[in-house]
């Protein structure tokens, strides 16, 4: 459905055009009116809710929608074009139907241009649901919430060879090699220590030391059942609802990073950055418990716990890797430096309360 060009910034498509948009929906509407706002805090996609004042609509027309865009700042804008962060969204909403629409909001529209990079993503509006809080870290109640979206989403392509068809699909067969190889993390590694290394305990570089050494081993050592991964599997990137009869407990958004992983990897990097220091520790194997429970319950066999606890181990490095080098790639502002640096040491220190050091090769 062309209901808009994808070249159009979202602060100027006209009421004509949402008009054009929803009623190839199926909803007869007149709009006198659209309120537009910035939401969440994507460094980046920019995100905006569309409210809508109606002259006329039929009665099931959306009151608000939410549209993703290319960032506006340049940094960020460079950075989803080196890693086709933006045909993958696109494509993940398009591709798969299992999890797509199921744990993610449903999307109204897509579109993706290779030649300018430019796309636009149109959803529903989960409102009341609330964006996570990655500084302030979730409940246990919430991360069970977050754990059974991931089980869902895990057992649904578990070993499935499909994935190795698809060019966009990070890690897959058919995608080319990843352009941040072990030589380019450590250049990031670098540039955060020279920039947040006085913000940094020494623990905490210690384990990003070792860890970033062994990276070119680390990434090739590894070996178990794979499945499709998000791998920004966190909390600012979830919709909670207020209550938990909701259609969706939870809503999982921005699938720029999409690939074919260990499922553990997304566990490890919820668990060790959705809680706080203090909290992990106390809850960390009872969520594991519950993921595990709920991996099975979807229909995997064969991956016991002890599988998962070997596996979570290993890659809670992968955090610190988002961390430092995220951190080096998107607009830099104020709240993300707070961020990336409370991920580095939440996860260096789940590392440590794991023994993952000696895991590593």
């Amino acid at each position: 459905m062309s209901a808009f060009s994808v070249h159009t910034s979202p602060y100027e498509l006209t009421e004509a055009d949402f008009e054009h948009f929803l009623r190839g929906l199926g909803h007869d509407v007149k709009i006198k009116g659209i309120e537009r706002k910035s939401i969440g805090t994507g460094q980046i996609g920019d995100n905006v809710r569309f409210k809508f004042e109606y002259a006329s609509a039929s009665p099931n027309a959306p009151r608000s929608i939410v549209g993703k865009f290319p960032s506006a700042d340049e940094t960020s804008l460079a950075a989803a074009r080196m890693l086709g962060h933006y045909r993958r969204e696109v494509m993940v909403y398009r591709t798969f139907h299992k999890v797509a629409g199921v744990i993610t909001p449903d999307a109204l529209h897509t579109d993706y241009d290779e030649p300018s990079n430019r796309f636009q993503l149109i959803m529903e509006d989960m409102a009341p649901s609330e964006q996570g809080d990655q500084l302030k870290g979730c409940s246990a109640e919430m991360a069970k919430v977050a754990m059974k979206a991931a089980a869902h989403m895990h057992a649904a392509h578990w070993n499935d060879k499909s994935l190795d068809t698809y060019d966009w699909v990070q890690n897959s067969a058919a995608s080319p090699p990843p352009l941040l190889g072990a030589e380019a993390m450590v250049g990031l590694w670098q540039g955060f220590k020279d920039r947040y290394g006085a913000q940094v305990a020494a623990e905490d570089l210690e384990v990003g030391e070792a860890y970033v050494s062994a990276i070119p081993r680390w990434s090739n050592a590894w070996d178990g059942p794979m499945t499709l991964t998000h791998n920004d599997f966190r909390l600012d990137n979830m919709l909670f609802a207020p209550s938990p009869g909701a259609r969706k407990p939870v809503a999982v958004v921005d699938w720029q990073t999409a690939g074919k992983g260990a499922a553990a990897n997304d566990v490890a990097y919820f668990i060790g950055a959705g809680l706080t220091r203090e909290e992990r520790p106390k809850h960390e194997q009872d969520l594991l418990r519950y993921y595990h429970d709920a991996l099975t319950a979807n229909g995997v066999t064969g991956y016991s716990f002890d599988d998962l606890y070997r596996d979570y181990r290993w890659h809670c490095f992968y955090g610190m890797s988002v961390a430092f080098g995220a951190a080096m790639l998107v607009k830099q502002t104020a709240r993300g430096d707070e961020m990336f640096l409370t991920m580095l040491r939440r996860h260096a220190a789940q590392a440590r309360d794991n023994n993952a050091l000696d895991l590593l090769p």
